[in-house]
């Protein structure tokens, strides 16, 4: 672990046991660093969300033994973000069920699509650029609920993340083959605790 002020790099092994005691050490981390404005308790469940749902996934689907996840936070923003040299992200187009995998084919114009959904919410994704992709969600109105016990798709974790952060992306750098999904939270003065 490396820590400066404002800032933190953890190499995490991608051992599903040390994920408590990371989300642990990130949480303790924010609330000593901002001790002048505390960070309320909302923002602090939607970064364990994250931060659990980020190292899951890099134990269950990067193919590494190792990833670096590096937190980030000023006055404005906190910025969670979690990079490997794994596999590059695949998702499976809802509707059609096409697996589509990045760096994407030269784009001609931008690429939408939804990937999951559970009945109110609809994760979509948005790419503009082959090695980019921003996640998000739209409110669905009168949609029938899926069986989400018997349903529940691998993308769950990517609406939870989505969700808790005010954006979220992905990116692949090409030379390097390093994967980065970034987790942005904007601080607002009514987040915080007096």
């Amino acid at each position: 672990m490396k820590e400066e002020s404002g800032k933190i790099n953890i190499a995490f092994k991608c051992d599903r046991e040390e994920i408590p005691g990371i989300v642990n050490l990130c949480l303790d981390h924010i609330r000593k660093e901002t001790h002048v404005k505390p960070v309320g308790m909302l923002t602090l469940a939607k970064l364990k969300w994250i931060i659990t749902e980020l190292l899951t996934n890099a134990v269950k689907h990067s193919g590494m033994n190792e990833c670096m996840l590096t937190f980030e936070h000023d006055t404005e923003q906190l910025v969670l973000e979690k990079e490997d040299t794994g596999k590059p992200l695949m998702l499976f187009e809802n509707n059609s069920g096409q697996v589509i995998t990045w760096p994407l084919p030269p784009l001609a114009e931008p690429l939408e699509f939804q990937i999951y959904h559970n009945g109110t919410d609809s994760l979509r994704v948005r790419s503009t650029e082959p090695d980019c992709a921003a996640f998000f969600v739209e409110q669905l109105d009168d949609v029938e609920m899926p069986g989400l016990l018997i349903d529940t798709s691998e993308h769950f974790g990517l609406l939870i993340m989505t969700k808790a952060s005010d954006e979220f992306t992905y990116t692949y750098d090409p030379i390097l083959k390093i994967n980065r999904f970034r987790s942005t939270i904007y601080l607002n003065s009514n987040e915080h605790e007096a």
